[in-house]
């Protein structure tokens, strides 16, 4: 019996915490046709002087693809031709995609190309600048958490990032992985907007339903394979329908045309991040090298990163499968869209996550529970809550050997506000069966609750 029961998602209106309507907006809503075209036509203009500024950079590109190999934060051709494909192929439920959309979809793909030599540039001026100290840096063991969404694994990143032994990425880094930009940003634009600038303009343009759930602070860490996933096309298939959502946008597998994106893309970007953070932090307090740290979602990379750093240290937070899947898809609901695409409708994002979540899950357990030599360390999220210190310490035990928390280590949560959400459509106004998911959940529910 499936967990997802088609037809039972209630087209609602957006809720507040006081249960008033606060829009009419429903999955089938979208721009008039008018406003639509418009859209696409200054689309399309723009991608015409795109391609007229761009095309004298692509020998230059590929130049640079011979002298130091092909950067791993575009999209490769076979998975463009694919996303095209797709785009007018699919026929997803209803509320289904309308023409305009396919075009749009189809405008922002060929953007991605069109865009290709510009960003692919901008990463081989690091390895033009800094590609002997980069090779010149070494990893040692990394602490790589890695957990499923809405765990509580940001919050357990932010107390880790604290300790001066380590080095993480901001997502601002994440998402602009340029170490001659990192050096050069607080030099000019440093001077015109302060940090706390920069922040105030980048939370203004996140949706506030999405600021209840998430801090949005770019200075901080934050969920690298968000940024990874950008770099690409597999964010899109969000709005290409649940069937193809579920193979392109899964976090803890991968299906054949995606293994090279995974085994080789998303390790090469780790590693290169990697080596600029820590070359770029210095060394720590003491004057010994920083251990670099990184936060995702990305299970379907783990085992390659288990064979490219034999000596890291995987952490994870598992939390009860029923609240962790209500917080993804409302989470995920809320997230920024174009208005020519709109929010992912309620039904394709709960026949998505509820499938590639509990998959999540089960994989999670297997990995983390099997006889290996790999480092790993597993915190419950209701200790991670309740008793903070006790959950510290055994992250601390494993990362760094030690039994006592430095000084500088939080053991208590800041009180924080965690209901009363905007946007927050239970598991049944979702149409999912919550019985049906604890029954086909119930080894991994045992999991998390110690059992």
């Amino acid at each position: 019996m499936p967990i997802w029961v088609p037809g039972r998602t209630r087209a609602l209106p957006e809720m507040d915490h006081r249960q008033k309507p606060i829009g009419k907006t429903t999955d089938a809503a979208r721009p008039p046709a008018p406003i639509a075209m418009a859209h696409i036509f200054f689309k399309g203009v723009t991608l015409i002087l795109i391609a007229a500024i761009t095309a004298p950079l692509w020998p230059l590109y590929w130049l640079g693809c011979l002298i130091w190999s092909r950067p791993p934060n575009v999209p490769r051709l076979p998975q463009v031709i694919r996303y095209l494909g797709l785009t007018w192929s699919v026929h997803p439920p209803p509320p289904g995609l309308s023409f305009l959309k396919r075009c749009w979809l189809t405008l922002a793909i060929v953007q991605k190309v069109l865009l290709t030599p510009v960003w692919g540039l901008v990463w081989l001026i690091d390895e033009l600048l800094y590609g002997r100290a980069l090779d010149e840096t070494p990893v040692v063991s990394p602490v790589i958490e890695v957990a499923a969404g809405r765990s509580g694994s940001t919050q357990l990143a932010l107390y880790l990032a604290q300790d001066p032994r380590l080095a993480a990425p901001n997502i601002l880094q994440c998402m602009f992985p340029y170490l001659w930009l990192w050096r050069l940003a607080p030099r000019t634009i440093g001077r015109l907007l302060t940090t706390d600038k920069v922040r105030e303009r980048m939370r203004a343009m996140m949706p506030p339903a999405l600021l209840e759930r998430h801090e949005g602070d770019p200075f901080k860490v934050d969920t690298f394979d968000g940024a990874f996933l950008s770099f690409h096309l597999n964010h899109l298939a969000l709005h290409l329908g649940p069937e193809t959502a579920v193979k392109e946008f899964h976090f803890a597998r991968y299906v054949p045309h995606n293994k090279q994106l995974w085994k080789e893309d998303f390790v090469a970007l780790l590693d290169r991040i990697a080596r600029k953070t820590l070359l770029y932090a210095g060394p720590g307090l003491d004057g010994s090298p920083r251990r670099f740290l990184v936060k995702g979602h990305f299970f379907a990379g783990v085992n390659a990163l288990a064979r490219h750093y034999p000596d890291a240290t995987f952490v994870t937070v598992i939390r009860e499968p029923v609240s962790r899947l209500r917080s993804a898809i409302n989470y995920m609901r809320v997230n920024p869209s174009h208005p020519m695409l709109g929010p992912v409708p309620w039904a394709w994002l709960a026949q998505t996550l509820a499938r590639t979540e509990s998959e999540y899950g089960d994989l999670e357990q297997q990995w983390f529970t099997r006889e290996s030599d790999t480092r790993r360390c597993v915190i419950r999220f209701s200790e991670f809550v309740v008793d903070l210190e006790t959950a510290m310490k055994r992250v601390y035990r494993a990362c760094f050997r030690e039994n006592e928390l430095p000084p500088y280590v939080p053991t208590h949560h800041a009180p924080r506000e965690r209901t009363n959400y905007t946007v927050n459509r239970s598991l049944a106004e979702l149409g999912i069966d919550e019985d049906v998911l604890r029954a086909q959940l119930a080894s991994y529910i045992a999991w998390c609750q110690g059992d």
